[in-house]
């Protein structure tokens, strides 16, 4: 029995599957081998998980018995058993049911199966418990140290099998990785962490640095392309490698052929387990990419059409720091000319404007030359020029005005220059606004303008007032004065306009002209235009119960037509007061028609069902058109006061003004007159039929106890 069982030992030893490192056929040759030598019915094969949480099953060799189907066992749930493995090299159970190591196997596998006795032994990789080989019998059995022996020997050739497998793979992902390695486009070297020695480079190193692996293998790492071109970053990345244990840069280079790469890098340290640390270098051409993102930011950066900079990049410096001056030009009549010549037409001018700006700007020392609107172009200097900044916007201007050639014609350009300098700015007045605030007053006056001492003043009492309006309505600093609308042909008072005061407790009284213009632009023109309204239909509600048919005019800006809450105002106002129908004149301005004419047209027809009268106001001085009159409910128009405040001296407004009264008329339109103010004018608005006047000749804006003494008593029968 002896001699079987070494030759059984010894046919395992020559199998060559297992010479081959084939662990599953080797395990079932010894699972079969032990059921014939030990005269047992079945014998099974396990190996541990990569945790160790858990027992798997390989193989199992079964002569007879009950077919038992394996599911691994998990470490936690059998702890005698484990134990004994971990500290014996065999287990032997005569009787597995009562074992201490063995009887937990029992309720749920040894009595369903009918295993009476269990050997087992632990297949061990220098000492480390990996598997075990687990010999059962249905008859009760003895185990001698001989089958134990003999049992362990086949767990030693099991474990061989398993080594030489594990050294199989292992040696395999080895070579894959290296042909891996050799294959990736990533750059790849290592070098020894204790020696910086150059342990190893790749092929797409080699491709970039040139030379052959011999090159640089054994050689010290400042070998290496980065030490080589760029030093002291290359000795500052491996510096933080070392005490970090990585890094993470890039670098510009330049390869064999001359030409100048960007390289993205990264290094790590990692430690192998016989203890060697070593320090990985990974690297990538970032050059592609690079070029990529220039682009992508040149594009984001720069105008597509002239090729400057573009608003947000001049913004964006604007915010990092304050230049010494700045230079705006804005081309006047530019939309003019591109409706009239077309888009290639102002497209060339723009890109010629560009060129010369660029080229002044190189000649004069500015930093940044940008187009910052469709026809607007900013010059910034950072450097105190050798010229005033009057002089050197005299220069630009000089350049840029002279004709532009475009397909034969030549086009002129005309332009409005501001300039700003850094001494005048502050806290409360930035670049941008001062720059803005200069080219309104330069396109006013048509010339080169500056800013100064004076729109400074000026500017930062536009702040003020902006910033005092903010808490004016609560202050209740507003109020309403109101001015006669007179009948021509009778003289009679048939209404008032309401006009709009501010009491400012500094300033004193300020009339609509001084903040209106701010309110709008703050927004602040919506809750003002409310308290107007509100506060000018309670006055008429007093007033109509004495004088039933007196008109109330009210002005209307653009904001509140488009803001969405102007009809619900009326309705509310005159269901609250119950007005006479047609006393409530809506006033609105020429502009504001052309604007959102589809959503006036609206509103006008919805305030027309509530009983309201539209009046143009300033008719005359803006866009309306025959059209626009025809679209909208209009019952009245009246004569902007420029008009009428020349009528002596002016044959056009003489022609003009007799114009809109029979156009006026031929509508069916109440035509009023404003600005009246000497017996002339009233003379030649009655002779051309105007319907009403007003002006300082009837009378001027009072508060409402004064205007019901002056002018509606006198209405009154004696």
């Amino acid at each position: 029995m002896k001699q079987g069982r070494a030759d059984a030992i010894e046919r395992l030893i020559q199998l060559p599957e297992k010479q081959a490192g084939d662990f599953e056929q080797t395990a079932q040759v010894a699972a079969r081998i032990a059921c014939q030598q030990l005269g047992v019915e079945t014998a099974s094969i396990w190996l541990f998980n990569p945790e160790q949480t858990h027992l798997m099953p390989i193989c199992r060799h079964q002569l007879s018995g009950r077919t038992v189907v394996d599911a691994a066992l998990a470490t936690c749930a059998f702890p005698e058993y484990f134990d004994h493995l971990y500290q014996h090299r065999f287990l032997k159970a005569d009787v597995a049911r009562l074992h201490p190591a063995t009887k937990a196997f029992g309720p749920d596998y040894l009595v369903p199966n009918g295993i009476h006795a269990m050997l087992d032994a632990g297949i061990r990789i220098n000492g480390h418990l990996e598997g075990v080989i687990c010999v059962e019998s249905l008859r009760p059995r003895h185990w001698g140290e001989e089958d134990a022996h003999w049992v362990g020997q086949l767990a030693d050739q099991l474990a061989l099998a398993l080594a030489t497998q594990r050294q199989s793979r292992q040696a395999g992902q080895l070579d894959l990785f290296r042909h891996a390695m050799e294959q990736s486009s990533q750059r790849l070297a290592i070098m020894n962490a204790d020696t910086l020695e150059i342990c190893y480079v790749n092929q797409a190193y080699l491709r970039l640095a040139g030379g052959v692996a011999e090159d640089y293998v054994g050689k010290p790492i400042q070998q290496l392309m980065m030490f080589q071109q760029n030093p002291e970053s290359a000795k500052l990345a491996l510096q933080t490698v070392l005490e970090t244990g990585y890094c993470r840069g890039e670098g510009q280079v330049v390869d064999p052929q001359g030409r100048v790469r960007w390289i993205d890098f990264r290094a790590n340290r990692f430690v192998t387990e016989n203890g060697q640390a070593y320090l990985v270098l990974h690297s990538n051409d970032a050059t592609a990419e690079k070029a990529h993102k220039a682009e992508l930011e040149r594009m984001a950066w720069h105008c597509a059409l002239t090729g400057l900079y573009n608003r947000a990049y001049f913004l964006q410096r604007l915010n990092e720091s304050a230049p010494v001056a700045l230079l705006l030009f804005d081309l006047d009549g530019f939309k003019a000319l591109n409706d009239l010549h077309g888009h290639e037409v102002g497209d060339r001018l723009l890109k010629e404007v560009a060129r010369r700006l660029r080229h002044c700007g190189e000649r004069m020392g500015a930093s940044l030359v940008a187009r910052i609107g469709a026809d607007e172009f900013v010059v910034r200097f950072d450097q105190v020029p050798a010229q005033s900044l009057h002089d050197i916007a005299h220069s630009f201007r000089e350049r840029l005005i002279l004709p532009v050639p475009v397909g034969g014609r030549s086009y002129s350009v005309q332009l409005s220059v501001a300039g700003v300098c850094r001494d005048l700015l502050d806290e409360q007045v930035d670049a941008m606004a001062a720059l803005d605030l200069t080219m309104a007053r330069a396109k006013q006056l048509g010339r080169l303008q500056l800013f100064d001492q004076a729109l400074k003043e000026s500017f930062c009492e536009q702040v003020q007032i902006q910033q005092d309006l903010r808490q004016a309505l609560a202050r209740k600093e507003f109020e309403l004065h109101y001015q006669p609308l007179v009948a021509m042909e009778t003289g009679e008072v048939r209404g008032a306009e309401a006009l709009l005061r501010w009491r400012h407790p500094r300033r004193g009284r300020l009339g609509p002209a001084r903040f209106i213009e701010v309110a709008e632009d703050t927004g602040a023109i919506e809750p003002i235009g409310r308290w107007v309204l509100e506060t000018a239909l309670y006055q008429l509600h007093l007033w109509q119960r004495r004088w039933p048919g007196l008109e109330m005019h009210v002005n209307v800006s653009a904001k509140q037509l488009l803001g969405g809450d102007l009809y619900e105002i009326c309705w509310h106002q005159l269901n609250r007061y119950r007005l006479t129908p047609g006393t409530l004149v809506l006033e609105i301005t020429e502009t504001s028609l052309l604007e959102e004419i589809q959503v006036v047209s609206r509103l006008c027809n919805q305030l027309g069902e509530l009983g309201i009268v539209l009046a143009i106001d300033d008719f005359g001085t803006g866009y309306s058109s025959m059209r626009y009159l025809q679209r909208l409910p209009v019952q009245k128009l009246k004569i902007d006061r420029s008009f009428v405040m020349d009528l002596e001296t002016s044959r056009e407004n003489r022609e003009i003004v007799p114009a809109i009264i029979a156009m006026g008329q031929a509508l069916d339109l109440v035509v009023t007159a404003e600005g009246v103010e000497t017996e002339s004018q009233r003379r030649l608005l009655k002779q051309w039929g105007c319907d009403m006047v007003q002006g300082f000749l009837y009378g001027r804006p009072v508060d409402p106890h004064l205007f019901e003494q002056r002018y509606l008593r006198i209405n009154e029968p004696a």
